[in-house]
C-alpha cells in the first residue's frame, strides 16, 4: 500500500467535524486557466455541498490549488476531493488542457479550536492577497467577499428556479437538484453566498473592523498555517517592520529596537526565521544585523527554539 493510499484511508477513518482541505499545489499547471473554468470550480464548490453533505464554510479557488474550509466526516472529504478532481480535470481536457496529474493530491487538517476556525479563515481569505492578486477581500474565486460586504449586491444573478432543469444541468455539469434559491452569475457561475454557512464567520469576528484587522494584522495565524500546509509565503517590507513592533511588544515589553542587546537581537532573528519563515537577508536588514551573526544564533542550540 503506497503512501498516498494509507493517507486516504486514515482520512476516510475521521470524524465528523471541522477541516481545512487543501490541495496540492500543481507546479507545473494550473487547474484554472479561464473565467469560465473559474467559474465552474466555483459551482463545483456548491455542488459538493449537496452531494456530500459537506458544510462550507470558506474557500478560495487559485490558479494551481485551492482551500476549503468545511465539516463533514473524513470519509465525505475525500469523496468530495476526488469528485472535485474527477470534475476539474474533464473540464481541462474538454477544454484543450493539460490533465492533472494522476496523484494529484490534497492535505485534510482537522480544525479543533474557535482560535484555530479563526486563523484558518484568516488563511483562505488572505491567499488570493499574499499572492498579490488583489486587496484583501477582492478576489472574485473565492468566499472572501461574502462577508460584511455589499458586492455581491451588484451581481446580476439569477435564481435557479428562473432555469429549465436542462438548462440548469448543462451549467453545473450535473443532475444534482439545485435549490431554488441558489443564485448563477451569467460569467462568474454560482455565487458562493448561495452555499456559504455564514453564521460561524459572524460569530467569530462579530464586527467588521476585528474581521479586517486579523485579516491584514494576524500575522502569526497565517504563518501558522502556512507552516503546516508547507506552503510558502512572503511578508512584504512594511509587514516585516510591524511584526517587530508586535514581537518587541510581546518579548521585550516594548523596549525600541536600537535598545535590544545583541544576545535580544539574536533572539528576535530566530523566531523570525523560525516562526515566520522570513529570509535572514530581509531579517538582517530590519535589525540592522549582519546575515553571519544571525545565521549563527540559528545554529546555537540556546537560540534555535527562539528560546
Amino acid at each position: 500500500m503506497t503512501e498516498k493510499h494509507k493517507q486516504r484511508e486514515l482520512y476516510r477513518s475521521w470524524k465528523n467535524t471541522y477541516y481545512h482541505l487543501s490541495s496540492d499545489g500543481w507546479k507545473n499547471g494550473r487547474l484554472f486557466n479561464t473565467v469560465a473554468q473559474y467559474a465552474y470550480g466555483m459551482t463545483l464548490i456548491g455542488l459538493i455541498h449537496l452531494r456530500f453533505g459537506l458544510t462550507i464554510y470558506s474557500f478560495s479557488l487559485m490558479p494551481n490549488h485551492f482551500h476549503i474550509l468545511l465539516s463533514g466526516t473524513g470519509m465525505d472529504c475525500v469523496a468530495a476531493f476526488d469528485y472535485l478532481k474527477r470534475k476539474i480535470n474533464a473540464r481541462l481536457v474538454m477544454d484543450g488542457n493539460p490533465s492533472l496529474p494522476l496523484d494529484y493530491w490534497f492535505k485534510l487538517t482537522p480544525v479543533d479550536t474557535p482560535e484555530q476556525m479563526k486563523a484558518n479563515y484568516i488563511y483562505i481569505d488572505r491567499n488570493a492577497y499574499e499572492l498579490q492578486y488583489c486587496v484583501p477581500g477582492g478576489y472574485l474565486w473565492s468566499s472572501c467577499y461574502v462577508y460584511y460586504s455589499k458586492i455581491s449586491d451588484l451581481f446580476m444573478a439569477c435564481p435557479a428556479a428562473s432555469f429549465s432543469k436542462r438548462k440548469l444541468e448543462q451549467m453545473t455539469g450535473s443532475r444534482i437538484i439545485i435549490p431554488d434559491d441558489w443564485q448563477f452569475h451569467p460569467v462568474y457561475g454560482l455565487l458562493p453566498s448561495s452555499f456559504i454557512e455564514q453564521s460561524l464567520f459572524y460569530r467569530l469576528f462579530p464586527n467588521p473592523k476585528e474581521y479586517q484587522t486579523h485579516l491584514v494584522k494576524d500575522y502569526e495565524a497565517f504563518a501558522k498555517i502556512a507552516d503546516s500546509l508547507e506552503e510558502s509565503f512572503i511578508f512584504s517590507k512594511e509587514e516585516r517592520e510591524d511584526l517587530v513592533q508586535k514581537l518587541l511588544w510581546k518579548l521585550f515589553h516594548g523596549k525600541r529596537l536600537k535598545e535590544l542587546s545583541g544576545n535580544e537581537k539574536g533572539k528576535l532573528a530566530v523566531i523570525m526565521v523560525n516562526q515566520y519563515k522570513i529570509p535572514v537577508p530581509d531579517i538582517a536588514i530590519g535589525l540592522n544585523m549582519s546575515e553571519k551573526m544571525i545565521n549563527q544564533f540559528l545554529r546555537s542550540k540556546d537560540y534555535v527554539r527562539g528560546n
